[in-house]
């Protein structure tokens, strides 16, 4: 049973990389051609376009590693099927529960693989896109420590924090001098955003005003700030899931709730990543029914449309679940679950019925 689970690992494994570098090629090409509206803008060219999408590329694999497994396991084990080699396994007395734990063991590997990638390469490399293309795109950037942004726009200076580890979060801090060159104001924002009147809003703005006749403090829930940031930059102060790790993204949701603010959204994308990693070895599994069953005989293009519908179906139902888990405020483990289960539950009754 060694030989076999190695040569049905080489199968799987083999083809799932080859679709995937299908599928990051032309993904990678429609994230290059996104870019084509910005290019110019700045010191935004070319080469910071080419490195942007290079960047993307692991957040990219890890969100098409289940729908490239498919494809992947569909392909592999419709080969050996094809050459017959699946029939000389069950006449040799391998079971359907061998083959099963053969092809899961290729799927476990394979989803350990997207959790690493998916945590400890695409966060930090998605964070360092983002600054990239909002760095090119402004014009007198600095760069402090590598933890914010200064923006100076004409007497306002802004320093725009990215996410971090730990306990920060991001959020925008407004200098204000005066006209002798002094501070006359400092405010805080947890974040800014770009309203439909095209004016940028703080977000939980506190701000502190020196003048001769004393200090003053005000605090609103929204303040307009006119002033020339780009919407990259700012996009900057907002806290995205695909940024997080899944320790920071634990410990965002603690945060949220701490303080009492609505973390469905963060929790949905926690529990959708480990949902992600057991969808993967069921894909893997999924392929044996099609190609023991009534389709092993049909082509390889057969199997991709097999594999596309599915994989495509996945993804509409994880999409949908998780906007209608914020909607209407449903159980962010079951959202994030769900999907997986029905599949599980479809792999299962496929694998009953096979002889």
């Amino acid at each position: 049973m060694t030989i076999l689970n190695r040569y049905i690992f080489r199968s799987i494994v083999g083809m799932s990389g080859m679709v995937l570098l299908l599928l990051l090629s032309l993904g990678g090409f429609m994230e290059f051609l996104g870019q084509q509206d910005d290019l110019g803008v700045g010191t935004y060219g070319v080469p910071e376009a080419l490195l942007y999408v290079l960047l993307k590329l692991p957040r990219l694999a890890a969100g098409m590693l289940p729908v490239s497994v498919l494809l992947g396991a569909l392909l592999g084990l419709g080969n050996l099927a094809s050459h017959s080699e699946m029939v000389v396994m069950r006449s040799s007395g391998v079971s359907i529960g061998e083959l099963v734990t053969a092809v899961a063991r290729a799927g476990i590997v394979i989803a350990i693989f997207g959790l690493v990638l998916g945590e400890y390469m695409a966060p930090p490399l998605d964070r360092y896109a983002r600054q990239l293309k909002a760095f090119s795109k402004s014009g007198e950037v600095d760069i402090a420590g590598g933890q914010s942004v200064w923006v100076r726009d004409g007497r306002t200076i802004f320093n725009v924090s990215r996410a971090s580890e730990g306990n920060r979060f991001g959020g925008v801090y407004v200098f204000v001098m005066g006209e002798d060159g002094g501070l006359a104001a400092i405010g805080r924002a947890s974040s800014a955003e770009l309203t439909e009147e095209n004016e940028w809003m703080l977000n939980n703005f506190a701000e502190t005003v020196f003048s001769a006749n004393g200090v003053t403090t005000r605090r609103l829930a929204r303040a307009s700030q006119q002033n020339n940031l780009t919407p990259d930059l700012l996009a900057l102060t907002e806290i995205r899931a695909s940024s997080l790790d899944a320790i920071e993204l634990y410990r965002y949701i603690q945060y949220l709730r701490n303080n009492g603010l609505n973390a469905s959204r963060y929790q949905i994308a926690f529990w959708a990543r480990l949902s992600m990693a057991a969808g993967i070895v069921v894909m893997c599994v999924l392929a044996l029914p099609f190609v023991l069953g009534d389709l092993r005989s049909t082509g390889a293009g057969a199997r991709m449309l097999i594999g596309v519908i599915i994989g495509l179906a996945y993804f509409l139902l994880s999409k949908t679940m998780a906007d209608s888990g914020e909607v209407y405020n449903l159980n962010p483990f079951l959202v994030a679950w769900l999907p997986t289960i029905l599949l599980a539950g479809a792999t299962t009754i496929a694998l009953g019925r096979t002889r």
